[in-house]
């Protein structure tokens, strides 16, 4: 069916017309005689034929609407007729005269068209200009009668704005300028602009670039300066404007059926001069999606010119002279214009009235009207309507064509004729042949309008009457619809048949059906004609429902909906399996605003605005019938609350004007609606001139509706209207009638029931009470009749839309049932005064239930799962409900608490280790539960036992259960896990299967936590799938290579490395959903969209099937589109599934509704203390709990005030059902089954214990740990594990879907993050239950497993901090330095001054954060969720190995990590102080930090990092063990173009266990309190990520890599412990957690690879070596490319080459940092420079190891380069401890902040003001011209306790570190270990080293207490302790009879590594001390090294070898490097003026 479009808008600009009336006044009063012809054309309608509407008595009025009243020759000939009174005469006197009139109008007619069989549309297109200009341009032509495009031509509002666009031509005006003076013109409102403004901007820009365009407003030709509509002073009235320009606006489909919005200008030139008169398309713009700007289109709409001449000749010549006239001295001849005559018309011209008359009698010449006046161009011509008025031509022709019919030939001369008069006032030519412009001023947009509403009548009413033109394709003149069982072998038959509301989707959906079926039995020919065939019926429907003629149309919008998806259905399906692309044009809407569309959309519109101001379903708009005019009519008091409709309209506003809970999105679905109404009654009152009915109503809520969404510039004029409110006219008297029809909407039918319940509640008329009970008594009967009739239906699925319509019928009258049947048991209402009349609800018989369940049709379902009229929304108090009620089952066995012997032997309830704020904290159940928080003993076990069995009550009442009266056992219908998936929505999106051994497919149901969600949150990958979909158009997609290289360049070009592994996917589902019609359609049209891709696992036969979904969710209609499923092939490809090739599409309300487990007992509504409150079993469980809820207003509700107490109120439950049922008594301190409704339907709100918000606790955390308690503790059978499992899957079900927001999905605001954090922690809750499970299923035969499954969800971690910067910026411009356009955060200097380090910009924001004193509180908000973005977007990609290798945590470890956390927790508690909580809508914080590290995965940077430090500490303790002074840790390739090493790690890993099991760990208590303390320190890191690799490990088949490193690692740390701390508590707590087999494997036998790598930072930073020395970046990573050095040297040495060329590598390094050294002490300042300062002291540490291995690997040649010894350049000293000091300070100052109350001194003031520069203690350091003083113990002690931050005392130890043994601080050395082993947030102090940091005494003190300890010597003052004594003592010892061997053993290891010690430390000295200092140092060794084997003469010989070993002799090339470099060493070193220290290491020798 095709139907015109074309709309008239006014422009900001009015063109040149040329008014006449010959120009068209023949073909207009021809026009108006044709569209009043009966069928047999020549003759009309009489005023007294019953066929005439306005036939009211036999002599009409003068004012009545009809012909022969308005053409006056023939009202003459009626009064003629009429004169004495016989009608029958007056008739046939106007038909003979109408009969001459008629015939003129046809000889105009056939002017045109010669006769009805030739193609007329084309002689039509030869007058249309536009068509001809661009025809051959590149394009589609624009035709304006092709009904394949939309378009709209815009007019002018005034002459000013003309001349501004003009301008903007000629003088390139700036946007801001034209802007600017734009809205002076139109009254500050460019709203009038229509197109928008940046549409104008860019077509007058694009003019002025374009000479071909510009050339028509060059000011060359003065006249070009007219414009507009003024008229010169001259008598003939011409116009002044040359220039005439229009814009076209086209709607076209592409060839993917995606409709391109384009705007055409063309420029008219009417210059006198003849060679200049030319017309032109200039050029068209379009919008371009991927740069989000309008440009020109210059591929498919080009430039055409024509000049006036050549158009004449191109057009229709031998007709063209101003269409077929010409103008003679005595007349104007014109085919048929004697019509003028022959009516009498009269015409005005300068005041005066004429009348034409014929030239000799012709009828195609009419004279001069006199010899003064000639006709002239600017006539008016008025046709009489009364007397004293007159009427439009246009205006009467629209009303006749509305009013008449006529037959299809009859009706096309008219559409013909219209379409020639529009042209000809489109395009006028004068009687020389001269085109004379390009459309019409003043008046003629109207006209138009109106002339192209009545072309779309005709065309409406055309292919309404049934004609088969209307529904055949013009290619194939056939009207097959398709061959099928229903016997429709015509579209006409179908329309008999199925078109009735009750079998219509259930007919279309089995057409579809059939279609796929048979699809091969067409060719493309006759695919392509079914589809052509079901788009034309869809919009015949479409104007069937919106066209108020038709009355008895029994389909309504839904259905139109329906029909539009299995249209996309058939094209898509075409598409997929045939390649084809079919067109679909889809029309509008008719505006009418009296057809059942527009009411029944007018109904739903305040049906929704009800709803979201209620926040209820319930809330609904009721009808009542006005019997005087059987009509249906909403009930103005349902509006709002007023009988008065005018009032109640008000009230309605006024509530939403006052509203403040009013949803954004919600409001925004209902303005959609409201604005299509809007626009219809717009539209009627331009073209009718009045307002339509219910127009004031609907332009109130619009205007409110802008206000409220902040659009008040589209709010429109209010008109007073008559609200008559009626949505039905003809629905009869009885309304049971109607309730009953299958023709009455759903909605209407609500309403009616909706209008019962209002009857009975508060009408005061016993009778329509009385009436109103009997007519629900009547539909019960109806019902019962009803399912009696479907009970016998074969089947349920062919029949299912009448049974849809029957539940809901059931529905309704069960909710108007419930409303009826409320009790009160208020005191004031004498406690029980209940309505007498209390009516049984309808209940459907179990049969039915029973095979409606097992249909498995998704709307059976949904339709039956929403009977419960009341079941508990999701809210906040639900949701918490049912959360605590699954924690006290994870907490009790059978009713019992599960305790736990404490340390004295007591019981008492499990503790748990949960993360609470960040920190590590023990809680058991009564730290959650309230009510048992004071409780002990008996009464904590009697109370626990209460909520326990509410619980269980609380879970079963989840499912449909039933009391077998037999046996007393309650039992449930069906397996509740069953209940769950087949209730799951996820199950009915997806549409899972498995394809069995015979082939057969067999449909199965999945549980929530069977599917993998990955949230689309427009990251990289997300950026390029939307892009390409939206970029690629009429492209063949699945020759991907082929594309051009625009659009694949949105692939792998822009991906980072850790999207990549999912590139192929996504490309997969790109290119599919290109080829998807539907899918296509709403990534290019939708503006508020949003996709999840969602992998579950299937079964074909016994291969296992990835399969993956795009499912799309579009926010702004809040709908759920499955758009295909894709499966995953073994090749790594993937291929559309073969059933789920397009999918389903839900609301969200449907969704939510679906995922209902259809609880047991829906509630009811009770009153009580004059309160409603609701009556549910077991929902008063939070006050029984003991709960406080804090409402949105802050009002604080006790149990007391939301809950009944059982004391006064224990019987108004029926408490017999729930003892019966559940052995479960009501005798708590509430009644449990019932609260106050308002906390129940209220979604945001607090649930506080103790003024503690609850709603974030980590309570979900706390029942895994205590569930995985019960499970290795041998406390949880089966039967609960099952249990916990099926209610934890509920509330996961119920957090992924809910009414308001659909499935869960990326949104950017408050609600997205708080879904996310909840659903996270439900599927690691599931993750952990299934852990279990496969863990008990290694111990069965079946052994399977179950997959675990994620939601993720990436974080724009680089646009939020981006969007802080920029926020804070406004407020701290000095300090915040990010540009504008910023889009990296790779250079922190960029974007903060100073930074140096992403960590350096977040303090930076802190600091501007605490001290921008005026931020405002949406600007405060917006920061903290951005920043809460950031941060969890840091600890997320520090956990996932895709990010391992990201720039932004390329530096970042787990302390960084932490200080990150704290500072935003800083900027929170500001924010939180200033501004209060960040809620979403049920009340969740937003802003809490996730733990993600049960999310982390092994390969991940955390786990590397983790592993790395494991294994260095462990190396660290060899290497203490050992004294090696190389200090090599694990050794990684540091160069991936040479990789030396393997790696893999196994051979370390397995010589690092068995020397870790063999570690000696005995010597002084002291030493092994040291070890112990050191080893528990790693087993904790080691055991951290041993369950990282047990999550990932569990139920895998193989072993991940390092999975052997992990579990070997703390096996050997098992033995060691074991082994040496056999009765420690701190060991054995550990080691009885414990757990020694994975997947069924002793964990110590595990075999894994054991790759372990820098490949991830040294693969990503180009030159490594680069790198390391120059980034400060590379701090972390100094220490292991020196390792790797170092390790290279062993293995080079004795080879010259190599070691030469590493010397070379040495001397480089020393260059770099000197000059790096004397940099640094140029700086002017230290801000931006600290972590330059901390990467030199990693580099000079690195170095002078390097230094200290050469040397030992040295045997007589000194070094050319020495150590760099820091304290030996002074300068650098101060300026680094200038560093440590000030950043201690800056730190401390926040601290003193942020926590006033801990300080004694005044916390604002600077640090320096509270430190005594004056004590003799004071230190200071300077930094070029800077000082800054060091905080004495004594400053320390004054101002605050125990407040520390580990970043001081971090650059301290480096320094400290770095720092020679003998010349170490022994103070701050104690303060640094004791701070770190205090704290456990601070033991990152020590960068996580676990090597001792020690003074020499102190280390030379820790092995004479050793050896003293092994040898269990007495009596020994180690402080004056000498070697001499010492050795003495020993060789006593050893000279005894059979030594303890183990003792001897010992005691040598002690004194060879104090030897070795002392050795290295002569090392370290070599060149740092005076020749004749080194030479005595050296001496005293030897000295030591000889007394010691003295000492050991009498020891075995395997002892004396350990002394005598060469590596103990110091070699003679320490005292030639000495030699080389002790006259270089700065007298005024520390080294120098301390020498004393330096030969202190021998002080006892």
């Amino acid at each position: 069916m095709e139907v015109f479009s074309l709309i008239i808008f006014l422009l900001s600009y009015i063109t040149l017309i040329h008014c006449n009336i010959y120009n068209y006044g023949n073909e207009e009063l021809s026009t108006l005689i044709l569209v009043v012809a009966d069928d047999n054309d020549n003759t009309y309608i009489p005023p007294n034929n019953p066929n005439n509407p306005n036939n009211n008595n036999n002599n009409p009025s003068p004012n009545t609407e009809d012909i022969s009243f308005i053409i006056p020759s023939l009202t003459s000939a009626w009064n003629n007729g009429f004169s004495h009174g016989n009608l029958n005469a007056a008739i046939a006197s106007v038909e003979q005269e109408y009969g001459k009139i008629y015939n003129l109008a046809m000889q105009t007619y056939k002017k045109y068209f010669n006769n009805d069989s030739e193609n007329q549309d084309n002689i039509i297109d030869k007058y249309d200009i536009i068509k001809f200009l661009t025809t051959n341009v590149g394009g589609k032509p624009i035709g304006l009668f092709d009904s394949s495009i939309n378009k709209e031509i815009y007019y002018p509002v005034n002459d000013n704005v003309y001349k501004d666009f003009v301008d903007a031509v000629k003088y390139k005006y700036g946007k801001s300028k034209f802007k600017g003076i734009l809205e002076l013109d139109t009254n500050n409102n460019l709203n009038l602009l229509n197109p928008p403004f940046e549409v104008m901007y860019e077509i007058a820009h694009q003019c002025n670039i374009s000479p071909n365009c510009l050339k028509y407003f060059e000011e060359n030709d003065p006249k070009v300066n007219k414009y507009g509509t003024r008229k010169s002073d001259k008598n003939d009235g011409f116009y002044l404007s040359d220039v005439n320009f229009n814009i076209v606006k086209s709607e076209i489909a592409d060839d993917n059926g995606n409709i391109v919005t384009r705007y055409h200008l063309f420029t008219a030139d009417n210059s006198n001069k003849k060679n200049k008169q030319r017309i032109a398309h200039q050029f068209a713009i379009k919008y371009d999606d991927k740069k989000r700007t309008w440009e020109k289109d210059s591929i498919l709409y080009q430039f055409k010119e024509r000049t006036y001449s050549e158009l004449a000749e191109n057009l229709q010549p031998e007709r063209l002279n101003d269409y077929g006239k010409t103008y003679q001295n005595n007349g104007v001849v014109d085919s048929g214009i004697g019509i003028f005559a022959e009516s009498d018309i009269k015409f005005t011209y300068k005041g005066k009235t004429v009348y034409a008359t014929r030239y000799r009698d012709t009828n195609n010449r009419v004279k001069d009207i006199n010899k003064e006046y000639r006709y002239s161009r600017y006539n008016n011509i008025h046709i009489n309507r009364s007397d004293s008025q007159y009427k439009e031509i246009e205006t009467l022709i629209e009303e006749f064509i509305s009013m008449n019919g006529g037959n299809i030939i009859a009706q096309k001369r008219e559409l013909n004729l219209l379409k020639i008069l529009s042209l000809i006032k489109l395009f006028p030519i004068n009687g020389q042949g001269e085109f004379l412009g390009l459309s019409a001023g003043r008046g003629h947009p109207y006209e138009l309008s109106k002339l192209f509403n009545a072309i779309n009548t005709i065309e409406t009413s055309m292919n309404n009457q049934g004609a088969s033109n209307c529904r055949i394709v013009q290619r194939k003149r056939s009207n097959k619809l398709i061959n099928c069982p229903y016997t429709l072998n015509t579209i006409d038959d179908y329309y008999e048949k199925f078109e009735n509301n009750e079998n219509f989707n259930d007919f279309w959906n089995s057409i579809f059906d059939l279609y796929k079926e048979n699809c091969n039995k067409f060719n493309e020919e006759e695919r392509e004609q079914i589809v052509n065939n079901i788009n034309e019926i869809l919009n015949g429907y479409k104007g069937m429902i919106s066209n108020s003629n038709n009355k008895n149309t029994k389909v309504n919008e839904n259905n139109v909906l329906n029909l539009t998806k299995i249209l996309y259905d058939f094209a898509d399906f075409n598409r997929n399996e045939f390649n084809e692309i079919n067109d679909i044009n889809i029309v509008n809407y008719n505006k009418d605003s009296k057809s059942k569309y527009f009411k029944e959309k007018l109904l739903k519109v305040l049906n929704k605005l009800k709803k979201i101001l209620k926040k209820s379903k319930e809330q609904k708009i009721s009808a009542k019938n006005n019997k005087e005019n059987s009509d249906l009519r909403i009930d103005s008091k349902s509006i709002g609350d007023s009988e008065n409709t005018e009032e109640s309209i008000d009230n309605l506003i006024n509530e939403i004007k006052n509203s403040e809970i009013l949803d954004k999105n919600e409001l925004k679905n209902v303005a959609d609606d409201v604005k299509e109404l809007q626009n219809i009654n717009d539209y009627e009152l331009y073209t009718k001139g009045e307002p339509s009915d219910n127009s004031e109503l609907v332009s109130k809520i619009t205007n409110e509706i802008n206000n409220k969404l902040g659009n008040v510039e589209n709010n429109v004029k209010v008109i007073p209207s008559e609200n008559n409110l009626i949505i039905n006219e003809d629905i009869g008297n009885s309304l049971v009638d109607a309730l009953k029809s299958n023709d009455v909407s759903d909605e209407i039918k609500e309403a009616i029931l909706k209008g019962f319940e209002d009857n009975i509640k508060n009408s005061i008329d016993e009778s329509l009470v009385e009436e109103t009970f009997n007519n629900i008594n009547e539909l019960k009967e109806f019902v019962k009749v009803k399912e009696e009739e479907i009970n016998n239906y074969n089947s349920l699925k062919s029949q299912k839309h009448k049974i849809i319509k029957f539940l809901k019928l059931v529905k309704n009258l069960n909710s108007l049932i419930n409303n009826i049947n409320v009790k009160d048991y208020s005191s004031s209402n004498n406690n029980n005064n209940n309505y007498n009349n209390n009516i049984e609800k309808v209940k459907l018989s179990k049969e039915l239930i029973n095979r409606i369940e097992s249909s498995s049709d998704k709307d059976l379902t949904l339709t039956f799962n929403d009977l419960n009229i009341n079941s508990l929304k999701n809210t906040n108090y639900n949701e918490f409900s049912d959360t605590i009620a699954f924690v006290i089952l994870t907490a009790g066995e059978n009713g019992r608490l599960i305790k736990k012997s404490d340390a004295n032997g007591n019981l008492v309830p499990v503790s748990v280790t949960v993360l609470v704020d960040g920190e590590e904290k023990q809680l058991n159940i009564k730290d959650i539960i309230p009510s048992l928080k004071n409780l002990e003993r008996e009464e904590l076990d009697n109370k626990f036992s209460q909520l326990y069995d509410i619980a269980i009550v609380k879970y079963a009442e989840q499912f449909r259960n039933f009391y077998d009266e037999n046996n007393g056992e309650t039992y449930f219908d069906k397996d509740p896990m069953d209940i769950v998936k087949g209730n799951n929505a996820m199950t009915h999106i997806l549409n899972p299967y498995n394809i069995l051994e015979d082939g057969n497919y067999k449909n199965y149901d999945i549980t929530p936590d069977d599917v993998y969600f990955h949230l689309a949150t427009n990251d990289y990958l997300d950026h390029a799938f939307t892009s390409f979909i939206n970029s690629v158009g009429n492209i063949d997609v699945d020759k991907f290579n082929e594309l051009p290289e625009d659009i694949k360049s949105y692939w792998s070009s822009n991906i980072p490395e850790e999207f990549s592994k999912d590139e192929d996917l996504y490309k997969a589902m790109a290119i599919h959903c290109i080829k998807n019609t539907r899918c296509h359609n709403y990534f290019r049209k939708t503006e508020k969209l949003s996709f999840n891709v969602v992998s579950h696992i299937s079964q074909d036969k016994d291969n296992i099937v990835i399969n993956h979904s795009l499912i799309i969710n579009d926010d702004e209609n809040k709908r759920t589109f499955n758009a295909f499923t894709l499966n995953e092939l073994e090749n790594g490809e993937y291929k559309l599934d073969d059933v789920n090739g397009s999918g389903s599409e839900f609301s969200y309300e449907e969704l939510d509704i679906l995922n209902s487990n259809n609880n047991n007992n829906e509630m009811k509504k009770i009153k009580a203390k004059n309160k409603e409150y609701i009556e549910k079993y077991s929902i008063g469980f939070l006050a029984e709990c003991g709960y406080d809820i804090e409402k949105t207003d802050g009002t604080l509700l006790t149990p007391d005030d939301y809950a009944l107490s059982n004391e006064e109120f224990n019987d108004i439950s029926d408490n017999e059902i729930i003892e019966k049922k559940y052995g479960v008594k009501n005798n708590g301190k509430y009644n449990m089954n019932v609260v106050r409704s308002d906390i129940v339907s209220h979604e945001k709100m607090k649930i506080k214990s103790e003024n503690n918000d609850m709603n974030d606790a980590p309570v979900k955390d706390f029942a895994l740990k205590l569930i995985t308690y019960r499970h290795e503790n041998g406390k949880l059978d089966d039967y609960d594990l099952d249990l916990l499992n099926t209610y934890s899957n509920i509330i996961l079900g119920k957090e992924l879907y809910n009414e308001k927001e659909g499935m869960i999905h990326y949104t950017d605001d408050n609600e997205y993050q708080s879904r996310y954090n909840n659903v996270r922690e439900s599927l690691n809750l599931q993750n952990g239950i299934k852990d279990i499970k496969n863990e008990r299923s290694r111990c069965t035969e079946s052994r399977t497993f179950l997959t675990k499954t994620y939601i993720t969800g990436n974080f724009d971690v680089e646009k939020k901090l981006i969007s802080s910067l920029q926020n804070l910026k406004k407020y701290d411009s000095e300090n915040i330095k990010v540009k504008d356009e910023e889009t990296s955060i790779s250079s922190p200097g960029e974007l903060c001054d100073g930074a140096e380090t992403l960590l350096n910009v977040i303090e930076t924001l802190l600091n501007s954060f605490e001290n921008s004193g005026a931020i405002t509180k949406e600007d405060s908000e917006k920061f903290i969720t951005d920043m809460n973005e950031v941060i969890n977007g840091f600890n997320y990609r520090y956990m996932n190995s895709n990010y391992k290798s990201q720039e932004s945590i390329r530096d970042l470890d787990m302390n960084k990590l932490n200080n990150i956390n704290k500072l935003y927790n800083q900027m929170l508690k500001q924010h939180v102080e200033k501004h209060g909580e960040i809620v979403d809508s049920k009340g969740n914080k937003i802003t809490k930090i996730n733990n993600y590290k049960n999310e982390a995965d092994t390969e991940s940077k955390f786990v590397t990092d983790k592993l790395d430090e494991i294994l260095k500490n462990i190396t660290q303790l060899f290497n203490d063990d050992d004294q090696d002074l190389s200090n090599i840790n694990i050794v990684y390739n540091m160069d991936l173009s040479d990789k030396k090493l393997d790696d893999d790690k196994t051979y370390e890993i397995e010589y690092i266990t068995n020397k870790l099991k063999e570690l000696d760990v005995s010597g002084s208590e002291e030493t092994r309190q040291e070890y112990k303390e050191k080893l528990l320190d790693i087993y904790d890191k080691v055991s951290e990520v041993e369950e990282v690799f047990d999550r990932n490990n569990n139920g895998g088949e193989g072993f991940l890599n390092n999975s052997q490193t992990i579990y070997s690692v703390k096996e050997a740390l098992n033995t060691l412990l074991k082994s040496n701390y056999p009765i420690d508590e701190d060991v054995n707590e550990r080691l009885n957690r414990y757990k020694d087999t994975i997947n069924g494997f002793k964990k110590s036998e595990v075999k894994s690879s054991n790759v372990l790598t820098m490949d991830h930072i040294v693969g990503k930073v180009g030159n490594v070596y680069e790198f390391i020395m120059t980034d400060p970046k590379s701090t972390m990573y100094v220490k292991r490319y020196f390792d790797a050095l170092k390790d290279n040297m062993f293995e080079i040495n004795g080879n010259e080459v190599e070691e030469e060329l590493m010397m070379e590598k040495i001397r480089d390094i020393n260059r770099i940092i000197n000059e790096k050294i004397e940099k640094f002490k140029k700086l002017d300042e230290s801000k931006g420079h600290f972590e330059e300062g901390a990467h030199l002291i990693e580099l000079i540490s690195g170095y002078n190891e390097l230094i200290s291995t050469k040397l030992i690997l040295s045997e007589e040649k000194a070094l050319d380069v020495n150590y760099i010894y820091i304290p030996n350049d002074i300068e650098l000293y101060r300026r680094l401890m200038y560093m440590s000091t000030s950043k201690y300070n800056k730190v401390v100052e926040g601290v003193m902040r942020n926590n006033p109350d801990d300080f004694r001194v005044d916390v604002n003031r600077p640090i320096q003001e509270h430190i005594r520069t004056n004590n003799k203690d004071a230190q200071s350091y300077t930094f070029n011209k800077n000082t800054v003083y060091k905080i004495s113990q004594h400053d320390f002690e004054n101002m605050f306790n125990e407040k520390v931050n580990s970043r001081r005392y971090r650059m301290d130890y480096k320094l400290m570190d770095h720092t020679l043994p003998s010349y170490r601080d022994a103070d701050k050395i104690k303060e640094i270990n004791e701070v770190s082993k205090s704290n456990k947030i601070l033991s990152d102090i020590k960068n996580n080293d676990i090597k001792y940091l020690e003074t020499h005494e102190q280390r030379k003190d820790r092995y004479v207490n050793n050896i003293i300890s092994r040898g269990n010597l007495k009596n020994i003052n180690i402080k004056k302790l000498k070697y001499s004594t010492l050795f003495s003592k020993l060789s006593n010892l050893l000279s005894k009879n059979n030594p303890n061997k183990e003792q001897v053993s010992g005691i040598t290891k002690d004194l060879g590594n104090m030897c070795m010690n002392k050795k290295n430390e002569v090392v370290k000295l070599s060149g740092n001390v005076p020749e004749s200092v080194f030479i005595e140092i050296y001496n005293y060794y030897n000295n030591l090294k000889s007394k010691v084997s003295i000492s050991l003469k009498n020891a075995p010989e395997t002892s004396i070898s350990i002394i005598n070993n060469s590596n103990l002799n110091v070699k003679i090339s320490l005292v030639n490097h000495n030699k080389s470099f002790s006259n270089k060493i700065n007298t005024k070193s520390d080294v120098i003026k301390n020498i004393s220290k330096a030969k202190g290491i021998f002080s006892r020798a």
